[in-house]
């Protein structure tokens, strides 16, 4: 099931998900200064996307940490209301409280992409860029063991967490790519 954290590291993750994705598009960049460049300014289809693009070129020149707070603002439920909408997601509110729940129609989808992600937890597969960046973000959230568990996977705690950090800071994206990608995991992290 997914759920809603009343944390904003769930927020600040998506946001880093946006200039990560972004960047494997070739869409933005981050200099060796640590600052965002903007490559591209063709908008992409995606709505989101979209607006993630065009905050990040009116904040071109600062630093991915600074930025991400601005692009979190509202982007959970954005994205949970897109999911909901596509029906991806029903929508279940508990009473008399402002939580929403959001359960998978299809929990097939979570499971294979769990299943890709374990398997490169495991030492299985080789991370690739979109796999190495939802691990990223799942490590810099604060929410590796939750989404993760270690008995799960065979693993202790601690060797589980050693593994995640390894891959995350490992090079399987190259470049600017890399270097944004990375930037916005340690972004988030220093968000939160």
């Amino acid at each position: 099931m997914l759920f809603r954290s009343a944390s904003d590291a769930v927020p600040l993750a998506l946001a880093g998900g946006l200039l990560a994705e972004l960047a494997l598009q070739g869409k933005v960049s981050v200099d060796h200064r640590e600052r965002i460049v903007v490559v591209d300014r063709s908008s992409p289809s995606d709505l989101v996307l979209a607006d993630a693009l065009s905050t990040f070129a009116d904040k071109e020149g600062k630093k991915p940490k600074d930025v991400l707070g601005t692009v979190a603002k509202g982007l959970g439920d954005r994205l949970y209301d897109r999911l909901a909408g596509a029906g991806v997601v029903e929508v279940h509110k508990v009473r008399l409280l402002p939580i929403r729940h959001f359960p998978l129609r299809d929990p097939a989808m979570r499971q294979r992409t769990w299943d890709d992600v374990a398997a490169v937890l495991r030492g299985d597969r080789s991370p690739e860029s979109r796999t190495g960046t939802l691990l990223g973000l799942t490590v810099a959230s604060g929410a590796l063991t939750q989404v993760f568990p270690p008995t799960a996977l065979g693993l202790s705690k601690r060797d589980l967490e050693s593994r995640a950090r390894e891959i995350a800071e490992s090079d399987w994206a190259a470049g600017a790519v890399g270097r944004a990608v990375r930037d916005a995991q340690a972004a988030t992290v220093a968000a939160v």
